[in-house]
């Protein structure tokens, strides 16, 4: 069979982009052809969406496309997914594929009108892919469709490269209120004075002026802003990072979580989403309540001083869970599984 992938460019930034990499790199059958229609690019915002509305009947033409697998977010893009969706033939299959990390309070915010529009959307789609149970449950009460859970993955070394000895916490992705960034800046103020040799450092976009502001306005001398890292740039910061420090509101399945256990990096994190399918706490990470910084900073100091060989259990497990549960091999297995099924 022959699917049109549709999504956002995979060298855009974010974990959908990620994905889409992850199947352009990765993704061989010799029953399923993939091809990838890009809906959004952050230099030509405008003119990709324009160009994927022009294009997605030619190419499902040309190209006897039998599935069209959509990449879908909440707002912008499940508006976008939702008109292109009803562009694609009768006889072609649709599936949405959700990344959405807020898509319950963007669907109980909305008006009754665009609630309605969510429900028929999904009613009409032949298949809804969730990245846990607890999105599966969600979903399960807006829509009759058929859903099925596949959990994000990544590609695994052969070995771990974790460098225990380090003194750099990290933080990859997207910055501000949602992902915990000000918590973050309050546990590292606790942090400074215990341990002034630690740093921090936020990798990413979003409100990096506001948490710039925040850092000078706290005086914090242990905060440093790095940037939007390239995959090759990241992969350095890999090399010497003690721990990923995610402290999010709310959250899909982060492939920041995903790829940074695969090499190693334990992961200081929050309950949500369906972080809790991938981290157990006190066994490969640890995993705090959202908002909840003294237990953040008493976990964070514990790590640090690595009482009872913390890092070296962490950093085996993490790095094992991903391995035996999310790699890219089974994952892709897993896809051709659901375009069969289809």
């Amino acid at each position: 069979m022959n699917i049109l992938m549709v999504g956002p460019d995979s060298h855009a930034k974010g974990g959908i982009a990620t994905v889409i990499a992850n199947f352009e790199q990765h993704f061989s059958s010799e029953e399923h052809q993939l091809f990838f229609l890009s809906s959004w690019s952050e230099e030509n915002k405008y003119q990709t969406e324009w160009q994927a509305f022009c294009s997605i009947r030619r190419i499902i033409r040309e190209k006897n496309i039998d599935i069209v697998h959509f990449h879908v977010a909440q707002k912008g893009s499940f508006f976008r997914k939702a008109l292109l969706s009803k562009m694609v033939p009768k006889h072609c299959r649709i599936i949405f594929h959700m990344h959405a990390s807020q898509f319950d309070i963007f669907y109980k915010k909305s008006s009754r009108f665009v609630q309605a529009l969510i429900r028929r959307t999904f009613n009409r789609i032949d298949h809804l892919v969730v990245l846990g149970e607890n999105w599966a449950a969600f979903y399960e009460t807006l829509t009759d469709t058929k859903i099925s859970i596949v959990q994000n993955a990544v590609q695994v070394p052969e070995s771990p490269s974790y460098d225990d000895k380090s003194q750099t916490i990290v933080t990859f992705g997207r910055i501000g209120e949602r992902k915990g960034s000000y918590d973050l800046l309050q546990v590292a103020a606790r942090i400074e004075p215990l341990f002034p040799e630690v740093r921090f450092v936020l990798y990413g976009d979003g409100e990096v002026e506001q948490i710039g502001d925040q850092i000078r306005s706290m005086g914090l001398q242990n905060v440093d802003l790095g940037g939007w890292l390239s995959k090759e740039e990241q992969a350095e910061i890999f090399k010497k990072t003690l721990l990923h420090f995610l402290p999010s509101y709310h959250e899909g399945l982060p492939m920041a979580i995903l790829e940074t256990m695969a090499v190693g990096i334990p992961n200081l994190t929050t309950n949500v989403g369906d972080i809790p399918e991938l981290i157990a706490d006190g066994v490969n990470g640890i995993v705090t309540a959202p908002g909840d910084v003294d237990r953040m900073a008493d976990e964070l100091a514990c790590f640090i001083r690595n009482d009872n060989n913390r890092r070296s259990k962490y950093s085996q497990n993490a790095y094992q869970t991903i391995a035996n549960e999310f790699s890219i091999a089974a994952y892709l297995v897993r896809w051709e599984e659901i375009y069969q099924s289809i």
